[in-house]
C-alpha cells in the first residue's frame, strides 16, 4: 500500500477515512436529537407507529444512547408490545447501569403485566441508585400496594411526599393504602391534600366522599335517655256480682236477728 507523503494529501486521507467512519457508524448526535424529539412529538399525539420510525431513525444516527431506547420503549409499552419495550429497556441499562430510569421503566412495564415481583426487583434497584428520586418510591409503593404489603406501600409514598408534596396522585395512592386497611381517618387528610392539588378531579371527589361516608357509618349512635318509670298504681277493684252482695246482705240480716233474739232471751231470764 502506498502511503502519500504530503500533508495535505494526509490530511485529505484523514478526512475522508474520518467521514467514511461516520457512516458507518452513523455517529450524528444533533440529526438523531431532532428525530428523538419529533418522535416524542408523535408520542404524545398518540401517533405510536409514526413515533417508532423516527426513533428508529434516531438510533441508527445515535446507537449509543440509553434515552433513545427509554422513549422508544415507552412508546412500544403504550402500544402493549411489552416483548419489545423490555428489549429496549434492556439495552438501556446496559447502556447506562447507573440510572435508575431504566429500572423504573422496566419495572412499570412489568407492572403493566401485572408481573409485581419483577417489577420490584426493578424498583429496589431504582432507589438503591439513586435514594433521592420520588418517583423510585412511589412506583415500588404501588407495587406493594399490588402485592398487598399496604405498610410498605405507605412507608414509600410517605417517603415520596416527603421529598416532593405536589402530585396528587402519590396523596391518591398512600390514601388507597389506607383505605385497604380500614383506616379511613388517615386516608381523610391525604384525599383532601390531594383534591386541593387537582381541585374538582372526579376521582379524588369519589373516593372522598367514600371515606367519609365509611367514617360517618363508624361513629356510635347517641342513645336517648331512658324515661322515668311511672310510679304504679293499684288496679281498681272489680265491681262485686249483684248476687255476691244480694247474698251478704241476706247473711248479716240474719246474723243481726240471731243477735236480736238471743239478747231477748237473756232478758226474759233475768240475765
Amino acid at each position: 500500500m502506498n502511503i502519500p507523503k504530503n500533508p495535505i494529501a494526509l490530511l485529505a486521507a484523514g478526512l475522508l477515512i474520518f467521514a467514511t467512519t461516520n457512516r458507518t457508524y452513523g455517529a450524528d448526535p444533533a440529526a438523531a436529537a431532532a428525530h428523538g424529539n419529533k418522535g416524542n412529538e408523535l408520542a404524545q399525539a398518540a401517533k405510536y407507529d409514526e413515533a417508532i420510525v423516527e426513533f428508529n431513525k434516531a438510533i441508527e444516527l445515535s446507537s449509543s444512547d440509553p434515552r433513545l431506547y427509554n422513549d422508544r420503549g415507552r412508546v412500544y409499552r403504550a402500544m402493549s408490545k411489552f416483548v419489545e419495550a423490555i428489549a429496549d429497556f434492556d439495552k438501556a441499562i446496559t447502556l447506562a447501569p447507573k440510572s435508575e430510569t431504566g429500572y423504573i421503566e422496566r419495572g412499570q412495564t412489568q407492572m403493566s403485566q401485572n408481573k409485581f415481583d419483577e417489577a420490584l426487583v426493578d424498583y429496589n434497584k431504582a432507589v438503591e441508585l439513586n435514594p433521592a428520586n420520588p418517583i423510585c418510591y412511589d412506583r415500588r409503593g404501588f407495587a406493594y400496594y399490588n402485592l398487598r404489603k399496604y405498610d410498605e406501600a405507605i412507608k414509600d409514598y410517605t417517603a415520596s411526599i416527603e421529598k416532593v408534596q405536589t402530585n396528587p396522585l402519590t396523596f391518591n395512592r398512600r390514601a388507597d393504602a389506607y383505605v385497604a386497611k380500614n383506616d379511613f381517618a388517615s386516608a381523610l387528610p391525604d384525599l383532601e391534600a390531594a383534591l386541593k392539588l387537582k381541585p374538582d378531579d372526579f376521582d379524588t371527589t369519589q373516593r372522598l366522599q367514600f371515606v367519609r361516608a365509611k367514617m360517618a357509618a363508624s361513629k356510635p349512635v347517641a342513645q336517648a335517655p331512658a324515661p322515668a318509670p311511672s310510679p304504679t298504681v293499684a288496679p281498681a277493684p272489680e265491681p262485686m256480682d249483684m248476687r255476691m252482695k244480694i247474698g251478704i246482705g241476706v247473711a248479716a240480716l240474719v246474723v243481726l236477728i240471731l243477735i236480736i233474739v238471743i239478747i231477748s232471751r237473756r232478758k226474759n231470764r233475768g240475765y
